[in-house]
């Protein structure tokens, strides 16, 4: 019996391996979506409490009393970290990140007095470098030690917020407290990715724990073994059968929906996307 127990375990331990494993590929994808646009210690606090709060719900689900220290040991936080963000939402955690430090130096330089130019009210010009009010002090108070004055002003003149000012003493001026990492149509972009993968995961999700008469469709179809010299004619023809697919599709979803928006409805859809395990820039023209 022991043994059995021991082998047990060993499998459970071989199944988290294979899952985190799996899990590497997924969150590198998304963390190329979004880095430079949300740092890892925002995307850190958002994991936390989306962590406390699945574990909360399953702890339900399973008819247990989701306790702190039950919530503790399934997530593997300390029991203080579960009890603060059990006492916010999840929306407000995301409202109180600081998404990227970018925007944390802005937020500074656009509220707190000690940098306005004390006539103004307003942010004031800063001379780059030197104690007391410049930009570099700024850099240490709003990002840190690790991050070069050179490497911010940088990004805030890509995506510009601020301009330098050529003088006997270089300074910068703030000229719009928005800042904005990517450009409106890759954010866009990203979102739309972004809701796509999770609407894939929940059909994973629903067909786990549903009965296989009510499960929905959920598969996929590939070969190891095309020509990269064929790629780009297999990709036309996939559009081409996706093309006529999409119309069936949106076809079938004008049949069942209904003619007004009511209370108690629900959204369902249906998803065409063609994959390959090669970067976009392997593609030769």
């Amino acid at each position: 019996m022991p043994g059995v127990v021991m082998q047990n375990d060993l499998n459970h331990q071989d199944d988290a391996k294979a899952i985190t494993h799996i899990l590497s590929r997924v969150f590198r994808k998304v963390v190329r979506l979004v880095i430079g646009s949300v740092s890892l210690p925002a995307l850190t606090e958002i994991l936390k409490a989306i962590y406390v709060e699945e574990a909360e719900r399953k702890l339900i689900r399973e008819g247990s009393k989701p306790t702190k220290s039950a919530i503790a040991l399934m997530t593997g936080l300390d029991t203080r970290v579960v009890s603060s963000l059990t006492a916010q939402s999840l929306d407000t955690t995301i409202q109180s990140q600081s998404i990227n430090p970018e925007n944390t130096l802005i937020d500074m330089w656009n509220s707190d007095p000690f940098f306005h130019d004390p006539k103004t009210g307003k942010p004031a010009r800063l001379p780059i470098v030197g104690r007391g009010r410049t930009f570099q002090t700024l850099v240490l108070r709003a990002i840190g030690r690790n991050i070069t004055v050179k490497t911010v002003i940088s990004r805030l003149q890509a995506s510009g917020n601020i301009k330098v000012i050529r003088a006997d003493v270089e300074e910068v001026e703030l000229i719009s407290i928005f800042y904005s990492p990517v450009s409106t149509d890759r954010a866009k972009q990203t979102e739309v990715g972004l809701i796509e993968a999770s609407r894939v995961l929940s059909a994973v999700i629903h067909n786990m724990s549903s009965d296989p008469k009510v499960r929905v469709p959920q598969q996929g179809r590939w070969t190891y073994r095309l020509d990269p010299e064929n790629y780009k004619e297999f990709r036309k023809r996939v559009r081409e059968l996706l093309g006529r697919q999409i119309k069936e599709g949106e076809s079938l979803l004008e049949e069942f929906e209904e003619a007004a928006k009511e209370p108690g409805q629900i959204t369902v859809g249906i998803g065409w996307y063609q994959w390959s395990d090669h970067e976009p820039e392997e593609e030769e023209e």
